[in-house]
Parts: structure tokens; C-alpha cells; sequence
């Protein structure tokens, strides 16, 4: 038979309370809360990365922020801290009911107006106060008639249209009008060809539309500048712009 005396088993039992009355025991006890704390710790650091996330902000590039060259837009960026005291000088411009007649109320399409470049009407053309570019699509580009030998050299690469960055073909001034009649203004604007699939023809950006003085209202469908004339007009195409978006989709 194997075994040990009880007697020997009530002695140890008593050396060990005796032992953690007087605090003989806490250390034992310590090291094994940290060592348990340490195996948490570490599963924790085991843990797979978040995945990345991207983030697209709008279309940057073109001739907006200064210019082309990195002196101009360092330029550019300094005038803005600049305190000054001279407000535009632009007048009132508002929007009434009347402005959105036959516009379905309660949508979120983008405004797409028609231009007049070259003497052709240049419908499918998006106003986006994101882009610091104004874009030709190559397709438009052909179907005017125009020729790639007349494109000057463009430097840099434009982000955000599309997934990856683009390199364009190059850029051409062209006169082009917006409005009609006499409420109308024309103006000669750089336009960056590219040859990216799209829906639209053109897009027009920002340093356009602050070089016109536009407002722009999105539930209206319309922008409204002003003219020596008075306000001009122009208004979007709700059911072509759904058509291109929905076009969009399938790209």
C-alpha cells in the first residue's frame, strides 16, 4: 500500500496557512496574475491589422491652385494667410420656386448643362465643384473635330478620376459659352484631354465656375452668373443626367 500519514498532510496544510497569514504567499500569487495579464496581452498583440481603407477626396490637378508649377501654387498657397480688406464685388443672386419648375423634387442628380465649344452644342457636360480641372473626354475631343497635334504638353497627373492615377493626353484653350443670347458669357478655358471612358463629354470645375461667378443650385438643376446683361441662366437636364449616371454604372 502507498500512501504518507494524515498527520503529515494537517502539518503542510497549517504551514501553508500559516504562510499566507503573514504574506508569505502574495508574491506567488502576484507573478501568476502577471503572468496570466501577460499571455492576455500578448493574444491581443496577435490580432490580424484592421483592414486599409482608401479614401477619394475629389479630382485634383489641372490649372487650379495656382498653376502648374510647384513655385505658383507655393504662391497661391501664401496669399491665402494674407489679411486684406477687398471683398468681391459681385451682385445678388437668388433662386425662387420658379427655377425649379419640371425638376422632380427631392433628388440628389448632379447638374449636367450643355456648352457651346467650337460651334457645337456640348450636351452630357457635368458641373462638379470638386474638380480643380476642367476635363475634355477624348471621345467628345474627336467627335469635335479636333486634332491631338493641337493639345500643349501637360506635366503633371491628374488624381481621383478613376481608380488609379492619369496621365493626360494633354490640354488645349478653347473658347466656350455658356448661356444663350445675349445672357451669355464666353470664355477661353484650358480643357485637359483624357482618355478615360466616361459618360460625360466635359466636365467643368472650379476655377471655371469662379472665373464666371457661378451659383450653383443642386435642387434646382441650375447655376445662375452674372452678365453685363444681367443674370444669366443655365439650366441642367434631369433626365440626361440620370441617364448618365445610370450609364455610369455599368463602365
Amino acid at each position: 500500500m502507498y500512501g504518507h500519514p494524515t498527520n503529515d498532510c494537517y502539518d503542510l496544510k497549517n504551514v501553508i496557512e500559516k504562510l499566507a497569514r503573514v504574506g508569505q504567499l502574495d508574491r506567488y500569487l502576484v507573478e501568476r496574475s502577471n503572468s496570466h495579464g501577460k499571455r492576455k496581452r500578448d493574444d491581443s498583440n496577435r490580432r490580424d491589422p484592421p483592414p486599409q481603407t482608401h479614401h477619394i477626396h475629389m479630382i485634383s490637378g489641372g490649372f487650379g491652385g495656382g498653376g502648374l508649377t510647384k513655385s505658383s501654387r507655393k504662391r497661391h498657397l501664401k496669399r491665402v494667410y494674407q489679411v486684406g480688406s477687398e471683398t468681391p464685388n459681385l451682385p445678388t443672386i437668388s433662386f425662387t420656386k420658379e427655377d425649379g419648375q419640371g425638376i422632380i423634387p427631392g433628388h440628389d442628380d448632379p447638374v449636367v448643362i450643355t456648352m457651346i465649344l467650337t460651334n457645337a452644342h456640348l450636351h452630357r457636360t457635368l458641373v462638379d465643384q470638386g474638380s480643380s480641372a476642367n476635363i475634355l473626354f477624348k471621345p467628345a475631343f474627336d467627335k469635335l473635330g479636333l486634332d491631338e497635334r493641337e493639345l500643349k504638353a501637360y506635366p503633371n497627373t491628374l488624381y481621383g478620376l478613376g481608380d488609379m492615377p492619369i496621365k493626360p493626353l494633354g490640354y488645349i484653350p478653347h473658347h466656350t459659352t455658356f448661356g444663350k443670347g445675349e445672357n451669355s458669357k464666353t470664355l477661353n478655358i484650358n480643357f485637359i484631354v483624357v482618355d478615360v471612358g466616361s459618360t460625360y463629354n466635359a466636365l467643368i470645375g472650379r476655377t471655371t465656375l469662379n472665373w464666371l461667378a457661378v451659383v450653383v443650385s443642386t435642387p434646382h438643376l441650375c447655376m445662375k452668373f452674372p452678365t453685363p446683361k444681367g443674370i444669366a441662366t443655365v439650366r441642367g437636364d434631369q433626365k440626361l443626367a440620370r441617364k448618365c449616371y445610370n450609364e455610369s454604372l455599368n463602365l
